[in-house]
């Protein structure tokens, strides 16, 4: 059994995932070869994204920019108890780790999204790793649980000191910075709400983005349809997880286990990704919908 915190977690975890599914599946269903390329460019940059930010806040605090600092220095998001895995080296120049079980992989083989997160594998996780290392990561995925076939993910993650330029190595290494003194500050703990919050944001503006660079007000379309599909699974979600957790579905349950907050307007994580009236039209097709839905 799981704590409510921890089913908080797991609601929010959810909500993410299938937020990027609906919506991605959408785009490729409406748009056909050229949504799906439009989707993993979104991805991607939304890789880009994470993985600098990560890096900023490391530097900030004098961490070096290492894989060993990557996957255990100041997560974006807290731990969800239903992943497993099998963490073989973490070390600065490696990780090599076996997921065995993904509770993303599992939410999209549900609801018929498998494919979708697949790209999400595919796309993602070279995109952060790499920007987070400067360009310098080489990622290989071998397997991913959202492979027909595959048991479980394979990661290989390798940060060389020979592939990176002279300035770069004392920046990554600390046994080519005689001087360092270590990290200045810890950095705080993931917040749940806000990070998955952050997530949904961030994904969907790169794909809202990109749609409109390459289909312009058809691109558009094609997100308000996503949009409007994913409040839908959120409204159903929702009153599922109150009857479950023998909540009512309030106000308060509603800003607990959806990553977005009821009230955009006064979300700090919208500044610098409301572009192209990006939050407006969330507040129309996702927003509006939910609340009209629960009663809120």
């Amino acid at each position: 059994m799981f704590t409510v915190k921890e089913m908080n977690v797991i609601n929010l975890q959810d909500s993410y995932t299938l937020f990027y599914g609906i919506l991605g599946g959408h785009v490729i269903e409406r748009l056909g070869l050229k949504g799906e390329s439009a989707l993993r460019e979104g991805v991607r940059r939304f890789g880009r994204d994470r993985g600098t930010k990560r890096r900023e806040a490391q530097l900030a605090a004098n961490y070096k920019i290492n894989m060993k600092n990557l996957f255990s220095v100041g997560s974006d998001l807290p731990s969800d108890p239903r992943f497993g895995r099998d963490r073989l080296a973490l070390i600065p120049q490696e990780r090599i780790s076996h997921t065995l079980a993904c509770p993303m992989a599992d939410v999209w083989r549900a609801h018929n999204l498998r494919a979708v997160g697949r790209l999400y594998c595919e796309e993602f996780h070279p995109a952060c790793y790499s920007a987070y290392a400067y360009g310098y990561t080489r990622v290989n995925l071998g397997r991913t649980l959202t492979q027909d076939g595959d048991e479980y993910c394979s990661f290989n993650i390798i940060l060389r000191p020979e592939h990176l330029p002279e300035n770069l190595r004392p920046v990554c290494f600390e046994e080519y910075d005689p001087h360092y003194t270590g990290p200045s500050a810890s950095l705080p703990k993931a917040e749940a709400k806000s990070g998955f919050g952050s997530l949904c944001i961030r994904i969907y503006h790169y794909i809202f983005e990109v749609l409109l660079e390459r289909f312009g007000e058809e691109g558009r379309a094609v997100a308000a349809g996503g949009l409007e599909k994913a409040a839908e699974d959120a409204v159903r979600r929702l009153k599922e997880q109150g009857e479950a957790m023998q909540s009512p579905v309030n106000r308060d349950f509603v800003e607990a286990n959806m990553p977005l907050r009821l009230s955009p307007d006064s979300d700090p994580l919208w500044s610098g990704y409301d572009t192209h009236g990006a939050l407006d039209l969330m507040k129309k097709h996702f927003y509006a919908p939910v609340t009209e839905a629960l009663g809120l």
